[in-house]
């Protein structure tokens, strides 16, 4: 009901008068004026009542989104069994009109039964049936198949259009291994039909799962923009990636050397196991090197470490303590050769009493054989530096 209507209101002064107040809209009022008509039901003829609008002393409280009427008419049919009738009527023409042809404006209702199954060549198998009602389409009606993985939007979904079936055949090659999938299907008249019209609302979707595809980077495509570059993006998987790394390598024409593209940037998918990667290749000459062969591989990682400046040397052996004439300790030892004997050693030398390790005493020299006072009991290790 509008509200004109249900705020309409009328009464008489049953000898000649007859008062009606209603509201409207403001905005309503801005872009359509409304028309008060009255009849009864002796006349049978609408007549136009005068109204008047009311203003803020007219009224105890007005909103200010509405407009206040105040309508009048006379008559002078009254008594028991008159009716009185109301109505409003835009003061614009208002309508909208449209021949329809039935055959050339079908939707029919969403497919049914969307399933899924795997085979034994490891690809999938969607099927369905037209939907109760369709069928009277035949074999005449067109199917939209689309699909994704469940993480991933219906924009980037796959799309087929297939006429005459009610099956749909997946090839395992164009699905991500180790992936979680949902599909949908919608359908249409098709041309053969005679019928023309839009495409149903979707089926309801169907979830299967692909096996997993062990560590081999997965999803490898290559996106061209149409003028100066060249997106590929792979996916490899989480925990690997922190011990290998993956490049992308290409080349612009078969006799082209192969080149590495640089940088790599990086990007984790959400609820699964692996990472999207990606690379830009610049294209200088699309005209002339149009097929590009990509390649992902594992880098081999290099680092140089100069042999000269990391020196680890053996211990020393046959340590050996004997006390001298001057009642000190002579510590003697056997160094480890080095393959050049210009090479000098150092040596540093610790010692303790027993179990006293927290009291260490630390000396350094360069030849191997240091005196030191002290009582015995004491524990010495002893070690060799470049």
């Amino acid at each position: 009901e509008s509200i004109p209507m249900k705020s309409l209101s009328c009464y008489n002064d049953y000898n000649s008068q007859m008062t009606c107040t209603w509201m409207e809209h403001s905005e309503a009022h801005a872009l359509v004026g409304m028309i008060l008509y009255q009849r009864d039901n002796i006349i049978m003829e609408n007549k136009e009542m005068l109204c008047k609008r009311q203003t803020e002393k007219d009224l105890y409280e007005t909103p200010d989104s509405y407009v206040h009427w105040v309508c009048r008419n006379t008559t002078n049919n009254f008594g028991i069994g008159v009716d009185d009738i109301y109505s409003f009527k835009p003061n614009k023409m208002l309508q909208a009109e449209l021949n329809v042809d039935l055959f050339q404006n079908v939707q029919t209702l969403p497919p049914q039964n969307l399933s899924v199954s795997l085979m034994r060549s490891g690809d999938f198998l969607l099927t369905w049936k037209a939907a109760d009602g369709s069928q009277g389409l035949g074999n005449a009606l067109e199917y939209e198949v689309t699909y994704r993985r469940e993480w991933e939007s219906w924009e980037k979904a796959a799309s087929l259009l297939l006429s005459n079936t009610t099956h749909c055949h997946l090839s395992r090659e164009d699905l991500v291994p180790g992936s979680s999938y949902v599909a949908r299907v919608r359908a249409r008249p098709g041309l053969a039909s005679g019928f023309s019209g839009q495409y149903s609302e979707w089926s309801t979707e169907v979830l299967w799962e692909t096996h997993e595809g062990g560590l081999q980077p997965r999803n490898l495509r290559c996106l061209f923009n149409g003028a100066d570059r060249l997106t590929c993006s792979w996916e490899v998987k989480k925990a690997i990636i922190t011990s290998v790394l993956f490049g992308l390598f290409f080349r612009a024409t078969p006799a082209s050397a192969e080149e590495e593209c640089s940088p790599v940037h990086e990007n984790a998918l959400p609820h699964v196991p692996y990472v999207v990667q990606s690379c830009e290749i610049r294209v200088s000459n699309s005209s002339s090197e149009s097929q590009y062969h990509v390649s992902v591989r594992t880098k081999t990682e290099e680092k140089l470490i100069e042999a000269y400046k990391n020196i680890k040397v053996l211990p020393p052996v046959n340590v050996s303590v004997t006390v001298t004439e001057n009642q000190e300790y002579e510590l003697r030892w056997i160094k480890h050769t080095l393959q050049y004997d210009f090479i000098k050693q150092r040596y540093q030398v610790e010692y303790w009493k027993n179990n006293q390790y927290e009291k260490v005493s630390l000396r350094q020299c360069r030849s191997p054989g240091f005196l030191f006072a002290g009582q015995m009991g004491q524990t010495v290790p002893l070690t060799s530096i470049i």
